[in-house]
């Protein structure tokens, strides 16, 4: 009897506590998951646009297009950036929720300072709609609030300590992809070298019947018989994957006089589905006289050590490069003959 009368105790309990935490839990979210899910999204490749705006009035729009993202509908977003923000999303959690005195401080805080955050999907169908707020007072919380609601929840990354404020926003520029080329190997269908000043080295790769082809750009340039090694066209063709300027200088008060130069090398690529490239490489020291190796395989010099090269980008910038990052590109039409 005593037995039976500790167990229904122990049931009462139980299901007191149970009812007191759902009755302090918010509300479910759309996704009609518990509340510990209600500001993440699991699957964040459903994501096409995100629109960030601070309540000063500045904002920008993140949006995909063909797999690539853009910001403000002009340029290309870095990888990391966007990869960065798609991780919070999803492994954000909900730590606690504040009290009564705190949660009033943060609707305040969020009302004046707040950063509001707006995914969507390809449809332009909301996904989640937030604002997010200051950390707390130990910076291992940050404070959000799901759109529709007025209670505020302290949210972290499990395993990770920090406020998320700052992976949300980020000023406009910084969001900007510095990559002079971001290509991805296999999409590359065409894609032409030219050394204007060594136009016997220029060449041209070019995609047919899933094979590709090694020839001069200039019919003044007797063609290599020999079999082009596949290998080295594929180790070549990887360089492109990834290739950072140093900076932009868009405001570069030369920028029009040294673009009208003749460049030490042009470089276009085409692929299927992707905008075409064109990039222009001028030393910085535009004084330079440009030569080329005897010995075949070697990469392209000049006279005099070139540190950084001026790159006049298609894409609509002015950029910095270093030789130690480009440098490898630079190789003549010999480079892919055995």
């Amino acid at each position: 009897m005593k037995k039976t009368i500790l167990l229904l105790i122990l049931f009462l309990l139980i299901g007191g506590a149970t009812y007191f935490y759902i009755q302090q839990a918010p509300d479910k979210g759309s996704s009609g998951k518990g509340w510990d899910t209600s500001l993440t999204v699991d699957d964040t490749d459903k994501i096409h646009r995100i629109f960030i705006a601070k309540k000063t009035g500045t904002n920008y729009t993140l949006e995909k297009r063909e797999g690539v993202w853009y910001v403000n509908s002009k340029h290309r977003v870095r990888p990391a950036k966007i990869d960065y923000i798609m991780e919070t999303l999803k492994r954000q959690r909900v730590k606690f929720i504040p009290t009564k005195g705190a949660s009033e401080n943060a609707v305040k805080s969020i009302a004046s300072t707040g950063i509001k955050v707006e995914t969507y999907d390809a449809a332009g169908n909301t996904v989640l709609n937030f604002y997010v707020g200051g950390m707390t007072s130990d910076e291992r919380g940050t404070y959000m609030i799901k759109e529709g609601s007025n209670q505020p929840y302290v949210m972290h990354i499990p395993s990770w300590e920090g406020g998320l404020r700052v992976r949300f926003w980020d000023e406009p520029e910084n969001w900007r992809d510095r990559a002079v080329l971001r290509w991805n190997p296999k999409d590359i269908e065409y894609l032409k070298v030219d050394y204007p000043r060594n136009k016997s080295q220029s060449f041209e790769i070019n995609k047919e019947a899933g094979a590709y082809q090694v020839r001069p750009v200039y019919e003044v340039t007797a063609v290599n018989k020999k079999t082009a090694n596949p290998a080295a066209i594929q180790e070549y063709l990887k360089l492109y994957k990834s290739k950072i300027s140093e900076n932009f200088l868009n405001d570069h008060p030369g920028r029009d006089s040294i673009s009208s130069l003749v460049p030490f090398c042009e470089i276009t690529v085409k692929g299927k589905g992707v905008e075409d490239q064109t990039v222009s490489f001028f030393p910085e020291r535009i004084d330079m006289e440009y030569e080329m190796p005897n010995v075949p395989g070697q990469v392209l010099a000049s006279k005099g050590a070139i540190e950084r090269y001026f790159v006049d980008n298609s894409y609509g910038d002015f950029q910095l490069a270093q030789q130690l990052v480009v440098g490898k590109l630079f190789v003549p039409y010999s480079y892919f003959f055995k």
